[in-house]
């Protein structure tokens, strides 16, 4: 006899003990790395339209205008409470994703691109426009590398079916945003449906993606796949050697952390699990993630910015109990 699916207050009830199940695992405080903020707050909004952490740990930030819709500020940060920099664009751009290049230039880009209307910009460090393209329509994820490399994985609105990059699920692109690379299709891979996740770890991107949640990764025009992921769901995924972890899973597990390993079997579970808080102990709610190799970056609405590392949570996920 088949099983009944359950009903939604059984969903919901299985739901609750497993997060008072969360609620029992060892917990890692974020750390209070920083803030960002305009440099004149006077003209820009309070909240930034979109944060992003370069590939040396320097985070960036779009502040829109207060008045004029067009224009925005982009600020980096190195940490503390100082704006390191700032350039001020004029951009029609809704800015989802920020990300520097090589002399000082940022890249801009939107998740949505309607009909292949551009949704990527390249920025001098002086404020002009060098470039505009379209980088893919449903972009969930965006990182650049140091020698300026553009990726961007994509969530199911393109990646299904998709006629552009999209239609990949991972890409490549150039300083002047042509493409460079795209995820190969019937090429034995497996098939990305959702890049759940991207870290670039210098000019390497790791991945673990939808639907089969594979761990992957790809250097130059080389994919390697490990093996499956005992832990599915997870949006974030950070990376060291052949360590990983893995954060922001489905429904009550937003804020555990699952630690993996790679080695001839495949992919493996080592120790426990743990949870990330804030420093002073609170939940970890609504925080945007930034995982760069093995470094996690944590920001807030308001532009705090947390961090903490894969060796701090596998001190304590490692210690714990599977």
């Amino acid at each position: 006899m088949s099983s009944m699916r359950k009903t939604p207050a059984e969903r919901d009830r299985a739901d609750l003990e497993r997060r008072l199940e969360s609620l029992q695992l060892p917990v890692v405080p974020l750390q209070h790395h920083g803030f960002l903020a305009p440099s004149d707050r006077a003209v820009t909004e309070g909240v930034p339209e979109a944060v992003g952490v370069g590939p040396d740990g320097t985070a960036f930030a779009v502040w829109p205008h207060r008045e004029e819709s067009c224009r925005k500020q982009v600020t980096w940060h190195f940490g503390g409470k100082e704006v390191a920099g700032a350039i001020d664009v004029e951009t029609n751009l809704r800015v989802s994703f920020v990300q520097p290049l090589p002399e000082g230039r940022v890249v801009l880009a939107a998740a949505r691109a309607r009909r292949g209307t551009p949704n990527g910009e390249v920025w001098t460090r002086d404020g002009g426009l060098e470039h505009r393209g379209n980088l893919g329509d449903a972009i969930e994820e965006l990182q650049t590398t140091p020698s300026g490399k553009i990726w961007a994985g994509y969530f199911d609105e393109g990646a299904l079916g998709g006629a552009g990059p999209e239609g990949h699920g991972l890409a490549r692109f150039n300083q002047d945003l042509t493409v460079d690379w795209l995820y190969p299709r019937g090429a034995g891979l497996p098939y990305i449906s959702d890049c759940y996740t991207l870290n670039l770890h210098g000019e390497t991107a790791h991945f673990c993606p939808y639907t089969d949640f594979r761990i992957q990764s790809a250097s130059g025009d080389k994919v390697t796949d490990w093996g499956a992921s005992p832990y599915r769901f997870a949006h974030s995924m950070l990376v060291s050697g052949a360590d990983r972890a893995l954060l922001k899973g489905s429904g009550s597990e937003y804020d555990v952390v699952t630690l993996l390993r790679i080695d001839s079997d495949g992919v493996r579970r080592v120790g426990g699990q743990c949870r990330i808080v804030l420093p002073n102990g609170i939940e970890a709610q609504r925080l945007r993630y930034t995982c760069r190799g093995g470094d996690l970056h944590a920001f807030d609405k308001w532009g705090k910015w947390y961090r903490t590392s894969l060796d701090a949570l596998s001190a304590v996920a490692g210690a714990a109990q599977p």
